[in-house]
């Protein structure tokens, strides 16, 4: 915050006082008279967990001058320097936007010798400075001025960066699903004190693509900050992030460079898509207020060193000699006669003239001037209030009865006791609903349909250098896909072990592969193989579509026997969730709810009941005595073809090779990217294998699927498998 100072006055004759006005602040402490500049960030940024997008922002600065001293304060100058604003924005013209009726306020130059008395370091160039005039304020009175900064590159985000991270990051229509939610926080400035609230949609609201039902969505988890607290609200709707979690309190703090972050906390909520035309579309998750305060302006602009004046007295004295006539001597003194300020006398000056117009006649030698910043300081209550001109008594020779003048400027003194102080900073407050004005709006996909969902593992396999990759890919929406096609990439320094066999290539249920490479040979059992730049080869499936709502499960065992046992979940055709109890008895031989089932084998779950669900062991991994997958496909059937279809399907490959193993992504295409989440990948590495960065590369993505529409008719349909 920042702050002003005085302007001095000239005083005619032998006496006359002067009275200042000061202005009175709500804040507390304050100085009696206070200047504050605030900045705020009105900005709404957009986010669905992925991307933020940055719309039209602005930065309003405001500039309030107030008395809280019991004094007038007269002929105030305040300085303001705004010439902060970065390239590429625009600040709009400087308004008055309050002010009492019987004050003037005029932006205006100062007068010579308010800029000749200013400060030399710490306030700026006078020049630059845009000067605003107020001639009084009495009271408990305050004018507050306004300017808005807006930026013409509309894709620059505030200084204050809010970003989110959901999973899933879409959801399906109908179904209540727990979402997780992370939020950082960043700044490009100094040190910034934050405080967020997180609002869901409420309940029962029209049109909100939720359904209506009480709780809906609400939060069950507040997450775990690396900076403040969190808690929630009483009815679950909000999420507070402050320094101790509680609302209103206090705030935590982001530094430049160091973002924090809260992880984790959980929404719960079921999406109803016929709520806004029942298609697939991204809808509402409620609003981020932030708010923040920074001990500094956003743009840089700032207030310069400010003029007032208030009470005072000034005396002129002139005294006859006794033994010649003609011998005067000339003085002058300023007294401070306020009950509040401090003055800065800044110039003083004395002189006599031969008649009444203090401006002719001017006596020679009697014009006794001096200026400093400041000649002296002279306070209220203290030992001594007054101050006589340098030059006090003057001597001179005059025959005639001489006329004495005297003029004294002087400024309220910068002190936040007893003069006059600035407060700059930015603030992002609240609007009168007690939201702050900058905001962050939340959307997430609501799928209506299919929902891909790929998983991708790297596990050592006991060899010292193999790694073995297992690409798992599952529809958990609620109607089947059209064709999928997806692929791998196998980083550089890496091959197929065996390379005769693609490293033991398997898809299973292999009937899912729809379009296959070597129909006549199996393992291996892709579609395409291609040599994208920078990797050593890439893979390409295509599988028949994928059913739902029915869904099987994919997971690792520790190894075989019931002390290995898991309960999965798996979804029935009509969208019920049952767990089935499963345990790898050996290598291809599961046991599910007490039965022995072989691998490749067809079993039934509600048999003759609603929901009747036929199940397929797809795969029992070879060595699970050690560990290893287990999957177990869901049925479902494909009428196009009259032929049953499976959900997930799993391909797995083993590779050798040293170094780092860059994760590259599971990229599923050739289905609507809107219905498809993003795939998730991890490593489990072996001796010689090191985790390297993720390597997705919209490039070879693109390369991988020109090579795939190029060699397709080059390619045979694998027939159909029992």
């Amino acid at each position: 915050m920042r702050g002003m100072r005085i302007l001095g006055f000239a005083v005619l004759s032998l006496l006359l006082s002067s009275s200042a006005y000061v202005l009175r602040v709500a804040a507390n402490p304050d100085a009696p008279l206070s200047i504050y500049l605030t900045e705020s960030v009105n900005a709404t940024v957009e986010t669905d967990g992925v991307h933020s997008l940055c719309g039209p922002w602005n930065v309003t600065g405001n500039v309030t001058i107030k008395n809280g001293a019991p004094e007038v304060a007269s002929d105030l100058w305040v300085p303001l320097y705004l010439g902060g604003v970065p390239s590429g924005y625009y600040i709009t013209a400087l308004t008055v936007e309050e002010s009492p009726s019987y004050a003037s306020v005029t932006q205006e130059s100062a007068p010579n010798w308010v800029i000749n008395t200013y400060p030399a370091a710490g306030y700026g160039d006078p020049a630059a400075m845009t000067w605003v005039h107020i001639t009084e304020l009495r009271p408990g009175d305050r004018v507050v001025l306004r300017y808005v900064v807006n930026g013409s590159r509309m894709s620059a985000c505030p200084p204050i960066e809010v970003s989110e991270s959901i999973y899933p990051e879409k959801i399906v229509d109908g179904q209540s699903q727990q979402i997780s939610l992370n939020l950082t926080i960043d700044t490009t400035l100094p040190s910034v004190s934050v405080r967020v609230r997180k609002v869901l949609p409420a309940d029962n609201k029209a049109g909100d693509g939720w359904a209506n039902a009480a709780n809906n969505p609400v939060f069950t988890d507040g997450g775990t900050p690396d900076a403040g607290g969190t808690s929630l609200s009483a009815d679950g709707k909000s999420l507070y992030w402050t320094g101790d979690g509680s609302w209103p309190d206090n705030w935590f703090t982001v530094t430049a460079g160091s973002p924090v972050h809260l992880r984790n906390a959980k929404i719960q909520g079921t999406p109803d898509l016929s709520e806004v035309g029942g298609s697939t579309q991204k809808i509402g998750m409620g609003t981020i207020f932030v708010q923040f305060h920074y001990g500094g302006t956003l743009t840089g602009n700032y207030v310069g060193y400010v003029y007032s004046v208030g009470r005072a007295d000034l005396e002129t004295q002139k005294e006859q000699g006794t033994k010649k006539a003609d011998s005067w001597t000339e003085a002058a003194v300023f007294y401070d006669t306020s009950g509040t300020f401090d003055y800065e006398v800044v110039r003083a000056s004395v002189w006599a003239t031969t008649g009444r117009d203090p401006g002719t006649g001017l006596i020679s030698g009697t014009n006794q001037t001096s200026s400093g910043s400041p000649l002296a300081s002279v306070g209220p209550g203290e030992a001594s209030t007054s101050y006589r001109h340098p030059s006090s008594p003057y001597n001179f020779t005059y025959s005639g009865v001489p006329k004495v003048w005297a003029s004294f400027r002087f400024r309220i003194q910068r002190d936040e006791v007893n003069g006059w102080w600035n407060y700059t900073g930015s603030i992002n407050g609240e609007n009168s609903s007690g939201y702050s004005v900058y905001v962050v709006r939340e959307k997430i996909w609501a799928v209506r349909g299919y929902l891909v969902k790929a998983r991708k593992e790297v596990r050592g396999n006991g060899t010292s250098n193999v790694v073995c990759v297992t690409v798992e890919l599952h529809n958990v929406g609620e109607w089947p896909t059209p064709y999928v096609e997806f692929y791998d990439l196998v980083p550089a320094g890496f091959a197929a072990n065996p390379a005769a066999t693609e490293g033991n290539m398997i898809f299973r249920p292999l009937s899912m592969l729809a379009q296959d490479a070597d129909p006549g040979g199996s393992p291996p059992d892709y579609s395409l193989k291609t040599n994208p730049t920078g990797y050593s080869s890439g893979y390409v499936w295509k599988s028949y579509p994928i059913p739902a709502p029915q869904r099987g499960f994919s997971d690792w065992f520790a190894g075989t026997g019931s002390g290995n046992a898991r309960d999965e979940p798996v979804v029935l055709a009509n969208g019920t969730t049952v767990h089935l109890h499963v345990y790898p008895v050996d290598d291809s031989t599961v046991n599910v709810n007490g039965t022995d089932r072989a691998e490749g084998s067809t079993f039934t779950v509600y048999d003759g009941q609603p929901g009747e669900t036929n199940f397929t062991v797809s795969w029992v991994q070879d060595g699970i005595s050690g560990g290893g997958k287990v999957v177990i496909s869901a049925q479902g059937l494909y009428p196009n073809l009259n032929m049953p279809i499976y959900n997930p399907v799993v391909v797995h490959y083993c590779l050798q090779g040293s170094g780092d193993y860059n994760v590259s992504d599971v990229y599923v295409v050739g289905v609507d990217p809107r219905n498809t989440l993003d795939a998730s990948a991890v490593i489990t590495p072996s001796a010689g294998v090191a985790l390297g960065a993720s390597t997705p590369e919209p490039l070879v993505a693109a390369v991988v699927l020109a090579a795939a529409a190029l060699e397709a008719l080059l390619l045979r349909w694998r027939s159909r498998r029992g």
